[in-house]
């Protein structure tokens, strides 16, 4: 069992990072102050798929998102020091939310953690009752004493985590505080119908996804990609180490947004490795041909 949860966990976390497939991030030109899957209000962070929403300190910054760790959104004070810090994750998880402890504590070793304990590991629920596993860790990384709180729940196979974590002292109720404002958005996760050009440009990309063609999956990216700081080099390189795991997929839009010769998009695909949130919310025109755009935000570094 504890190899089935591993391998659902750290290799999905890896190849979430890897693919076209991190959730929808927010867009700074957006002209109201709706929160929406594409648009960033600050203190808040909307998921595009599954559709969920958390709230942090207003003048909290976004920072990069850790590779090793799955991250979907990762914020914390402003400064050089990026402790404590906020973050979320969106993976496959098949084994029972029970099993969470046991799938989190190997992620920490594998990272290079010593004394990895579970301090505290009991069942909860979301402020709509939904079931949900809260987990504390304490941990030791070069030196410095850490802890790490998080809560995590379900939709279907996948597992929806959002997690503080810290140095030099137990999480305090401010910061629990935060894991705690998760909210599912209810209606929000059903399928949309995109346009005939859109649906062609997605089937494309999947079809070479699958075929593991390199360079046909990085025309569908534009050469002006930006998201979240990552640019298009450095989705080549991700696709180039991960491709050749990915054997199916079939995806499914939620919410489509037209601004344009731009479109913002949200939903999940269903590949063989399991579930995982579409990503780069935008795709823009370009020649007559839709390709990923990404959110064209940097983040703080």
């Amino acid at each position: 069992m504890r190899k089935i949860i591993l391998a659902s966990v750290i290799m999905a976390v890896m190849l979430l990072t890897w693919s076209s497939l991190a959730p929808a991030r927010a867009q700074d030109s957006a002209k109201d102050d709706k929160p929406t899957f594409y648009h960033l209000v600050p203190g808040t962070y909307v998921n595009g798929w599954p559709r969920f929403i958390v709230h942090y300190p207003k003048d909290w910054v976004e920072r990069p998102l850790y590779a090793a760790g799955g991250d979907v959104f990762r914020v914390s004070p402003p400064g050089p020091v990026q402790y404590p810090a906020f973050s979320g994750v969106v993976v496959p998880f098949p084994p029972s939310l029970d099993k969470f402890a046991e799938a989190v504590v190997p992620v920490f070793k594998a990272a290079g953690c010593q004394d990895v304990t579970v301090i505290s590991n009991k069942p909860s629920q979301l402020r709509d009752g939904t079931r949900a596993q809260e987990v504390e860790v304490g941990f030791v990384r070069n030196g410095a004493p850490g802890n790490w709180l998080g809560l995590g729940t379900k939709k279907g196979d996948v597992l929806i985590q959002v997690n503080v974590i810290g140095y030099g002292g137990k999480i305090g109720e401010d910061l629990r505080a935060l894991i705690y404002s998760l909210e599912f958005q209810v209606g929000k996760d059903e399928p949309v119908k995109v346009p005939p050009d859109v649906q062609e440009f997605l089937d494309k990309h999947g079809n070479d996804i699958v075929s593991h063609d390199l360079a046909k999956v990085m025309s569908h990216y534009s050469d002006r990609f930006l998201n979240s700081g990552v640019k298009k080099g450095e989705v080549e390189r991700m696709w180039r180490w991960g491709i050749g795991s990915w054997m199916s997929q079939n995806g499914t839009i939620t919410d489509f947004v037209p601004v344009g010769d731009r479109a913002y998009l949200a939903g999940f695909v269903k590949t063989n490795l399991g579930t995982f949130p579409i990503s780069e919310t935008s795709i823009i025109k370009e020649n007559g041909e839709w390709k990923w755009y990404g959110n064209q935000r940097e983040v703080v570094p």
